[in-house]
C-alpha cells in the first residue's frame, strides 16, 4: 500500500461559505444558552431550516440573516466568521476583468 494514502492532509480544510456560516450561527447560539428550536422560532422558522442552516445545506436570505443577527442579538456582520484579509495579488486578480463571473 502506498504510504501516502494514510497521511493526513497538511493542508487546511476550506469550508463552504455555507457551511461557515452555519458554523458560526451555531456558536453564537450556543453561547447564548438557545436550543435550536428557540432560535427558530424566535426568528419564525421551522427547526428543520434552522438546521439546515447551521449544516451549510440552506442558503438564507438577508431577511433571514438579519432576523438571525437580531435574535442572536449582535450585528449582521458578527454573524460571519473572520477571514483573513486577502493578499495584495488576490485583490488585485478580483479587479481585472471578473465582473460578473463567479470562480
Amino acid at each position: 500500500m502506498d504510504s501516502r494514502l494514510a497521511m493526513p492532509s497538511r493542508t487546511a480544510t476550506v469550508l463552504s461559505p455555507q457551511r461557515a456560516f452555519g458554523q458560526r450561527i451555531r456558536e453564537l447560539r450556543l453561547a447564548q444558552g438557545l436550543k435550536q428550536e428557540e432560535l427558530a422560532a424566535h426568528c419564525g422558522l421551522f427547526r428543520t431550516y434552522m438546521s439546515r442552516i447551521e449544516t451549510g445545506q440552506a442558503n438564507p436570505t438577508l431577511t433571514m440573516i438579519h432576523a438571525l443577527a437580531t435574535s442572536l442579538e449582535v450585528t449582521v456582520a458578527d454573524l460571519f466568521p473572520l477571514e483573513e484579509a486577502p493578499t495584495q495579488s488576490s485583490a488585485q486578480r478580483s479587479r481585472t476583468g471578473t465582473r460578473g463571473r463567479v470562480r
